[in-house]
């Protein structure tokens, strides 16, 4: 069995704007970077001997300031693409940004529900082969669809993953027990 210590990057200026980002790279806030800074204190007892982590600059920046350990970039751990979403607020997007908060739809151009399914399993196998615990430093559409592909809790079951936080999950094989949740400093 091995712990991922999953941590959804600190806050950018898009997410105080509330823009959708997805795949766009943009870097921490100065309140994302004292945020996350905040959040070391709570990743440092776990003592993670891997670090693995999105390619997007919030990701990279966000593992930087929890751990010293050199990171294995993975593009498995990317965001979603939500296509020509990506820039927009909730208030542009109207009803629909609800049906996707909910899991029920994929913006126009946005990345398939199939192909996020079989990243993240993928992602998954790939960091829990390594020595743990595992930091795994994302995004928060990802961490969503790891716990509806492997603790069984979609979209419409959860809280949306805050910035930063961190979600603890305990994998063996192709199963994995949630043991935290959106833990915030």
């Amino acid at each position: 069995m091995t712990t991922l210590l999953l941590v959804r990057h600190g806050e950018t200026d898009w997410n105080r704007q509330q823009r959708m980002q997805g795949r766009t790279d943009i870097d921490l806030s100065e309140q994302g970077r004292a945020e996350v800074t905040a959040l070391a204190e709570i990743i440092a007892p776990w003592n993670p001997q891997t670090v693995v982590v999105s390619p997007l600059t919030r990701a990279r920046t966000t593992a930087a300031l929890l751990s010293d350990v050199p990171p294995i970039i993975d593009t498995a751990w990317i965001e979603h693409s939500l296509g020509e979403w990506e820039g927009a607020t909730p208030q542009m997007i109207g009803p629909a940004y609800h049906q996707w908060r909910e899991g029920m739809l994929i913006p126009p151009g946005g990345e398939p529900a199939e192909a996020i399914r079989a990243r993240v399993s993928g992602a998954v196998r790939s960091a829990a082969a390594h020595p743990g615990p595992v930091l795994v430093v994302t995004h928060g559409g990802t961490i969503r669809a790891v716990l509806d592909r492997f603790v069984g809790l979609g979209a419409s079951r959860i809280h949306p993953v805050a910035a930063p936080s961190l979600t603890v999950l305990d994998v063996e094989g192709d199963a994995a027990r949630l043991r935290q949740f959106n833990v915030g400093a």
